[in-house]
């Protein structure tokens, strides 16, 4: 179907879709997959108090209660959620595979018979799996299908709906690419408890908060920088620099390495990332994404310390890889596995990685499953109530590259026009530019601002962002990661009352029909149960 809104005749309009289950109130958070194909998970997810998360599903346009997680600890203003894509089912294939037949030898959280066929119900595809060629002797290949039927238990044999091109070895190894939503709670240290929530098989878990502020703030911003986040145009699992090369068949693109050594990789001499600035992409992560000479060293993951520019970029990594590639080897550049935070009423990054590896930048490391406050540099103005993260790895640079993906804003909050931004490739640990000019900077963020990404349409350009201002209707408003201006969005018709609350109730995901794609953006109103959408066509 064609998109035949016509500017200024036409009128975007919001509609209001089934009630949340619990009204919102201080703290919480609203999520959603940011993954801008069919492979996204199609529920927006709400962190409403200290035992109910809920979720949205996006087709069906109706709510239900996930899980009842008891997160503990004090819930209120401060608690927040964020959906990380990548963090899924990781475990080891064994003995028996067949080109569409998987046999999985990792204990999981017990699953129902065809369960991962049909993503919680959605009425459509089933999770994704990546499916590893990295044993010793295997194909050093790396491809995805779609789960269309499963045996149940533990251990279960997935069915994949079309047939690889090589035979799965035991030993390789399996990702099922369902995602996390990643909690926290708000209180002092000793009870604050950080959790996971895995939606393929339901699970809940405890999380390490070592490392995280005495106190959570006021109001507290999530920010996952997940390797599936890719620009509007480029498909989940191609990266941020497209080359030449081809992997899962021919199905996605990727880089072509023309030499590597046991703590680098040497990209291409034209083509594909032979433009990359200096450093540019310094803080990303090389993945590994295909090697026939090497099978054991595919789906490495590897932080870039520093890289050279131009023909035949040089990337220096930050510890050396476990096993080094083959010099004709396929790789992907990265966001890289972590979530950021702020807690507001303070400077300090809180940096989390939930990969299943150590990262090492070359200057610090953080063990999976842990906290940095050292990783990316302190901020330089304290933020405040309102704090919202817009990241910009949706956009395509400009020529001169004036805009990266690197770059992370931060609306500051604290009753404040400002926005701050973070270039997490600008130094060791990240550059911070504090108060960086805008057109439109004439909106303070306060108690009851919060927003969220869309980087599906429209170039990736918009975050979305409702402002909190009593007795009138619901101001949303977006911002232009690309061109930095901020500018109205069609109002709700929702008047807001009672006193601001902090906390997230707006998240975007992508509606896709056939080869076109549209935003819809999902609003909590404030204090209340009232959820409408936006189809945004312009």
């Amino acid at each position: 179907m064609s998109n035949n809104f016509k500017k200024v005749i036409d009128r975007q309009m919001w509609v209001q879709v089934a009630p949340s289950p619990n009204a919102h109130a201080a703290g919480g958070g609203t999520t959603a997959d940011l993954r801008n194909d069919i492979s996204r998970n199609p529920f927006v997810y709400q962190l409403i108090s200290a035992s109910v998360l809920n979720r949205f599903n996006i087709i069906q346009k109706a709510w239900q209660l996930a899980v009842n997680p008891g997160l503990g600890g004090t819930f209120g203003a401060g608690a927040t959620c964020v959906f990380a894509p990548s963090r899924g089912l990781i475990g080891s294939i064994g003995a028996g595979c067949s080109t569409t037949s998987i046999v999985t030898t990792t204990a999981m959280t017990a699953v129902g018979v065809n369960m991962l066929a049909n993503r919680g119900g959605s009425g459509d595809y089933g999770y994704r799996v990546r499916i590893i060629g990295n044993a010793a002797g295997s194909s050093g290949k790396i491809e995805e299908r779609w789960i269309v039927a499963n045996t149940g238990g533990t251990t279960p044999t997935l069915t994949l709906d079309t047939a690889l091109t090589f035979t799965p070895a035991n030993g390789d190894t399996y990702e099922i690419l369902a995602g996390r939503v990643f909690m926290l709670s708000a209180s002092t240290l000793a009870a604050t408890i950080y959790r996971s929530f895995e939606v393929a098989t339901n699970t809940l878990t405890s999380l390490s908060n070592t490392n995280l502020p005495a106190t959570i703030g006021t109001d507290t911003a999530f920010c996952a920088l997940d390797e599936l986040y890719v620009p509007y145009n480029q498909k989940p699992g191609e990266g941020f620099v497209i080359g030449a090369g081809q992997y899962d068949g021919t199905s996605k693109y990727c880089l072509t390495a023309t030499a590597t050594a046991a703590g680098s990789i040497t990209g291409q001499a034209s083509g594909g990332d032979a433009s990359v600035l200096l450093n540019e992409y310094r803080n990303f992560q090389i993945r590994i994404v295909e090697d026939t000479a090497t099978p054991t060293a595919v789906n490495q993951r590897a932080m870039i310390a520093s890289h050279t520019a131009g023909a035949s970029p040089v990337y220096t990594l930050g510890t050396n890889w476990s096993v080094t590639p083959s010099a004709t080897a396929k790789f992907v550049i990265e966001y890289p596995n972590l979530i950021i935070a702020r807690s507001s009423a303070n400077t300090t990054m809180y940096t989390y990685n939930y990969s299943g590896l150590t990262v090492n930048n070359g200057t610090t490391s953080i063990a999976s499953n842990a906290w940095s406050t050292t990783y990316f540099g302190a901020a330089a103005n304290a933020d405040g109530a309102g704090v919202t993260w817009v990241p910009s790895f949706g956009i395509q640079p400009d020529t001169v590259k004036n805009a990266r993906h690197s770059f992370i804003f931060c609306f500051r909050g604290g009753a404040s026009v400002n926005c701050d931004l973070l270039n997490i490739a600008g130094g060791t640990t990240g550059l911070w530019t504090a108060a960086v000019v805008y057109d439109g900077n004439a909106k303070t963020m306060t108690t009851g601002a919060c927003g969220c990404y869309a980087p599906f349409d429209n170039e990736g350009r918009f975050g979305y962002i409702n402002s909190y201002t009593a007795s009138l209707v619901n101001q949303v408003f977006r911002f232009d990661v690309k061109n930095r201006i901020f500018s109205p969005v069609t109002s709700t018709d929702f008047i807001q009352s009672g006193t601001a609350a902090v906390g997230g109730r707006i998240a975007a995901y992508v509606a896709i029909d056939d080869s076109e794609k549209y935003t819809v953006v999902l609003l909590t109103a404030h204090t209340s149960t009232v959820s409408q959408e936006l189809i945004v066509q312009i």
